[in-house]
């Protein structure tokens, strides 16, 4: 017989942390503002820090071990970190076990693999926020910004020239939908999409919003020092601060949300509880260790940290 696993106190409200689970780090986009897309090509890496980690889906013991300590642990749940979550075989059943949750529940998704019925389950879930990266608004920028898989509402691949048209349409469609939950449409700014196309993103998505609502354009962030763009800009680490941690399709776990090839991993929850992992020996040693440009990986390389103090934020024109 399996010893059962051990599992967290119930941590106070000043305790409990900003979890992100992983379903998959597999994803449908090659965005050049993202690791994913010098994976194949590691001489190509503009800014030296590896990613290399194997891809993967989350298994049905994983996900559960994840979400039974949430309960005790965490404050916010977030169902990404890398990867396109909705291309988990059993995406849509697993978000529908999450209503009812004692933590907040949010989710990341570039909208080119959803279909109506993943968009019904975030209702189903009651999620409290749905993140939308969208970055362009016409089909030129989208296809150079975030080039990939779109699927239209028939499930089929669409072409390159219908793509943006096609998750424009989603967005749209989620929008409307009675009961649908607080959305945030995102645009970050890089060197592969200019002013004028933030410009005309706002313009097209804010009559569209309703209380709750907001459109977030944030600088792009290198990943710790695996991307290099103009707009990245220095920034002390606030991992600690937030109280991150990031438990990837294997059920390893890191405190940093920058941390893409889990080099700072604490452990592994299906032998440790989340407070043994965020709390233990290893944790205690990385908090003197870690930070912007500290000696180990990936900080070695990581000069921008969290750096959303720059972001703006638009909400329905009625709100104002």
């Amino acid at each position: 017989m399996t010893d059962p696993l051990p599992s967290s106190r119930v941590f106070a409200d000043s305790e409990r942390l900003a979890v992100s689970i992983e379903l998959t780090n597999v994803c449908n986009f090659r965005c050049p503002i993202c690791p994913v897309s010098f994976r194949k090509d590691k001489a190509a890496q503009p800014a030296g820090a590896p990613y290399d980690r194997p891809y993967g889906y989350m298994e049905d013991a994983v996900f559960e071990r994840a979400v039974d300590e949430c309960r005790r642990t965490a404050r916010t749940v977030n169902f990404s970190f890398f990867g396109e979550q909705t291309l988990h075989p059993h995406y849509a059943r697993l978000m529908r076990t999450l209503r009812g949750q004692p933590f907040a529940r949010d989710l990341n998704t570039n909208m080119g693999m959803v279909t109506p019925e993943i968009m019904q389950a975030w209702i189903d879930a009651e999620f409290d926020l749905v993140r939308i990266s969208l970055d362009a608004i016409t089909p030129e920028v989208f296809n150079s910004a975030r080039p990939g898989r779109v699927i239209g509402f028939d499930g089929r691949p669409v072409a390159e020239a219908d793509r943006m048209a096609v998750v424009n349409e989603k967005v749209r469609r989620w929008l409307a939908m009675p009961g649908r939950r607080p959305t945030q449409l995102v645009f970050v700014k890089s060197q592969h999409n200019d002013a004028r196309e933030l410009a005309a993103f706002v313009d097209h998505w804010r009559p569209f919003l309703t209380r709750g609502d907001r459109i977030l354009a944030k600088r792009i962030l290198s990943y710790g020092g695996k991307i290099a763009d103009p707009n990245v800009v220095a920034h002390r680490c606030n991992v600690w601060e937030v109280r991150y941690l990031m438990i990837d399709w294997q059920g390893n776990a890191s405190p940093c949300n920058l941390d893409t090839n889990m080099d700072l991993r604490l452990g592994n929850i299906m032998e440790h509880s989340v407070e043994e992992l965020y709390w233990g020996e290893r944790a205690d040693g990385l908090r003197l260790r870690t930070g912007c440009l500290k000696d180990l990986s990936p900080c070695r390389t990581c000069s921008d940290g969290n750096n959303w103090e720059s972001s703006q934020v638009w909400e329905p024109a009625s709100a104002e």
